[in-house]
């Protein structure tokens, strides 16, 4: 398991739409990742600086306020929407990004259970890897698996150690093929997680059985592009 800086993450995958919400949602998260997902700004920052100052346009002022009041606008719509849905105050305090993509996801369906402690929300992201929002209880987990092509792991909320590592929200985690883990919620608090996958998981043993036959029954599977 490896820990990932944004620009490693976009370096990856980054023209799949599921990446960018990942993307998108770091940023929110952490004012550092602005700067890192753009490196170069450092550079051009050293550039500016040496130029003679310009007046800003008489407007610019009014455009970034109406901004401010536009993203204030979108949490309360956010609110009101997030309302009559389980955990609604827990999904309208996700990062801007992730509260929309599920709110739109749950216009259309709602949460499913995946093990004991742990549902997840598959989001309307088409054209590359299969992104959902997983709402994991404290100290709940998933039996040992890997995966058969890779997974990246965005903790939004709490935390959890997969056996190998411990992950801390902000920081997204990338599961190769092959790599056996079994990731557990810390104790305390609820870990919502931003999953990315391009490929289903293997999972072992006795679990691994029950996958096999869970396959076989008609009902909705990811579809990995």
């Amino acid at each position: 398991m490896t820990a990932l800086s944004l620009h490693q993450v976009l370096g990856e995958h980054g023209d799949d739409p599921a990446i960018r919400l990942l993307a998108d949602t770091i940023v929110n998260l952490r004012a550092d990742a602005a700067f890192e997902a753009l490196p170069q700004d450092f550079a051009a920052g050293a550039l500016l600086s040496e130029e003679t100052p310009s007046s800003l346009d008489s407007g610019a002022l009014d455009a970034v306020l109406s901004q401010i009041d536009a993203a204030g606008d979108l949490d309360a719509a956010a609110k009101t929407r997030a309302a009559t849905r389980k955990w609604a105050d827990e999904i309208a305090a996700l990062p801007s990004p992730l509260r929309e993509a599920a709110l739109d996801a749950l216009d259309h369906s709602d949460w499913q259970f995946l093990a004991f402690g742990i549902r997840r929300l598959p989001l309307n992201i088409k054209g590359g890897g299969f992104a959902e929002l997983m709402r994991v209880e404290p100290g709940s987990g998933v039996a040992d698996h890997d995966h058969a092509a890779d997974e990246l792991t965005l903790i939004v909320t709490g935390g959890y150690h997969d056996g190998h590592a411990h992950f801390g929200a902000g920081e997204v985690s990338l599961a190769r093929p092959d790599f056996v883990h079994a990731p557990k919620a810390d104790p305390g608090e609820i870990c919502y997680l931003l999953a990315v996958t391009y490929g289903p998981s293997k999972f072992q043993g006795v679990f691994g059985v029950v996958q096999k036959l869970v396959d076989l029954l008609p009902i909705a599977k990811p579809e990995w592009s």
